[in-house]
């Protein structure tokens, strides 16, 4: 494969220890209905102890348009940015490399972002666990032709259409993207958030889109095993906790430079509120008490002394708002959200066994 020929899509795959899954991921990549010199796949191989390079150089004997590229392990953010940077495509796809794609389904997406000229286009997806059984199956029903900017698609199809509070996307795979739109802002994954850096992205990758829609149809098979990034404890690390702090002193110079509108404004509101919480939500009370002082130099010092509500879902709103109060009357809110919902959990659980019995 030549490097600097143009591409109809760049699909981006980085890989740290999936030995075990690449190959089913990469050949599902390569089984579908638009012709290979059409398209590329950038493997980033970052730092993988396993065998994971050694799979893709096999493959590459049987597929030309695969391109391994090996650097020392930078984690996923950067992997994802340097591929992004040597991608020549119009298009550009994110694929987790333990994840994998059913046969023959990007022709007519494509051909669905060509004719409506989108600047994105979501899809859903199914999450299968370790087994390969289906735990849930996300695949709402639009029409494609309803094109709107990011954040109007968002606030009306979610909402209104599922009847649902929750602004997915808060991931950035089974998810096509015009390159332009990324090259023009210069938007990359946020490095150093190793934990929900997809919903960062996206949050302002939609703030600034003007054209995108829901393609329907099943597309993107998710995977989830132990080991892997939705199974860490980096939510609970200091390293995690910096992360959300980082994603959310991110999100809020981004409002000050790019949101000029109130839609955008009361949408990022309700992210930047969504990651400031989690920076306290993820300690234990022994941790929140031993890094109180800490935490309010960063917080109630720092431009998230007081966070802006309007826009926020109904939760964020009332948590923002135990916030803004003090970080203690938040923190003991929350200890009491969690324990109710704890003991409401375990009386379903043996009322449910009571029932059976």
């Amino acid at each position: 494969m030549t490097k600097n020929s143009v591409k109809k899509l760049s699909i981006i795959v980085p890989m740290y220890k999936v030995g075990p899954y690449v190959e089913k991921c990469l050949r599902s990549l390569e089984d579908q209905d638009i012709p290979r010199n059409d398209y590329e796949i950038i493997c980033i191989n970052d730092g993988s102890p396993d065998n994971s390079h050694e799979v893709v150089v096999h493959l590459q004997k049987e597929y030309e348009n695969i391109l391994l590229i090996d650097q020392e392990n930078q984690g996923v953010s950067r992997a994802r940015n340097n591929g992004m940077a040597l991608a020549t495509g119009e298009y550009l796809m994110m694929v987790d490399p333990d994840d994998f794609l059913k046969p023959n389904v990007l022709k007519d997406r494509l051909k669905v972002m060509d004719e409506f000229q989108l600047e994105v286009g979501l899809m859903g997806y199914t999450i299968l666990n370790e087994n390969q059984v289906e735990e849930y199956h996300y695949d709402p029903i639009h029409d494609v032709s309803q094109v709107l900017a990011g954040v109007d698609l968002l606030n009306k199809f979610w909402e209104e259409e599922t009847g649902t509070e929750e602004r997915d996307p808060h991931r950035s795979v089974s998810i096509l993207f015009r390159s332009s739109l990324l090259k023009e802002y210069d938007l990359q994954y946020l490095v150093d958030v190793p934990y929900l850096e997809d919903g960062e992205l996206m949050t302002r990758i939609m703030c600034l889109a003007k054209r995108t829609t829901f393609i329907n149809g099943q597309m993107y098979m998710r995977t989830t095993r132990p080991g892997s990034a939705t199974h860490s404890p980096l939510y609970h690390s200091e390293r995690g906790r910096d992360g959300f702090l980082k994603a959310a002193y991110n999100l809020h110079h981004f409002k000050l430079e790019h949101c000029r509108n109130r839609n955008q404004i009361d949408f990022i509101n309700d992210s930047i509120v969504h990651f400031t919480i989690l920076s306290l939500t993820s300690l234990k009370i022994r941790h929140y008490l031993k890094n109180y002082s800490k935490l309010y130099e960063r917080l109630k010092k720092g431009p998230l002394k007081k966070l802006e509500l309007e826009g926020c879902s109904s939760f964020y709103k009332k948590m923002g708002s135990y916030y803004n109060c003090s970080i203690h009357c938040f923190y003991l809110y929350w200890t009491f959200y969690k324990s109710r919902e704890l003991i409401n959990n375990t009386f379903s659980f043996l009322t449910r066994n009571k029932k059976q019995s």
